[in-house]
C-alpha cells in the first residue's frame, strides 16, 4: 500500500468511502474539488494500492498550525494499520509545510478513533459542548504540540 497526496480523480473514490462511514464528515464533491483547484492551504492523502483507495485525510495548514479536518478509513479495513499509517502521512506533510501542532476534534462517543489519536501521541486539551448534531454531541478536542517526522 502507498501514501500518496490526492487527485482530482480520486473525489468520487473518497466519497463512496466517506459515506460508508458513519462517523465521518460528509462533504460535497465541490468542497473536496475545492482543494484541488484552488485551496493551497488544505490538502488531501489517500491510502492506496493498485486495485483501490482504503483510506483518505483532509488538513488545512494555516501558519505554524495545522486542523485534521476529516479522516475516514473504509469500515471493511479499519483496525489493519491504515489510520496510523495516514496519521504518519499527516505528520510528514505537516512538517514539510512548517506546522510545529496540529489539532484536531472529534465525537465524543468515537472510541476507535480517539484510541488513534491518543496512541499518535495527541493529548485531549478541551471539549466543545452540543458541537456535532445529529445526534447532538459533545467535541473532544486534541493536540499533538510537537510535530516530527
Amino acid at each position: 500500500m502507498n501514501i500518496r497526496p490526492a487527485t482530482l480523480a480520486d473525489v468520487a473514490a473518497i466519497i463512496a468511502i466517506e459515506k460508508k462511514a458513519v462517523s465521518a464528515a460528509h462533504w460535497n464533491p465541490e468542497q473536496y474539488a475545492k482543494i484541488f483547484a484552488h485551496d493551497s492551504q488544505r490538502f488531501c492523502l489517500v491510502m492506496e494500492d493498485p486495485s483501490r483507495l482504503y483510506g483518505f485525510l483532509v488538513a488545512r495548514v494555516l501558519g505554524d498550525e495545522c486542523e485534521l479536518e476529516n479522516i475516514v478509513v473504509a469500515p471493511a479495513d479499519q483496525r489493519h494499520g491504515i489510520g496510523r499509517a495516514l496519521m504518519a502521512g499527516l505528520l510528514t506533510e505537516a512538517a514539510s509545510r512548517n506546522a510545529k501542532a496540529i489539532f484536531l476534534e472529534v465525537r465524543e462517543s468515537n472510541t476507535a478513533a480517539r484510541r488513534l489519536y491518543a496512541n499518535c501521541g495527541f493529548v485531549e486539551r478541551g471539549r466543545r459542548k452540543s458541537y456535532y448534531s445529529d445526534p447532538v454531541e459533545d467535541a473532544i478536542l486534541y493536540t499533538l504540540g510537537e510535530v516530527r517526522t
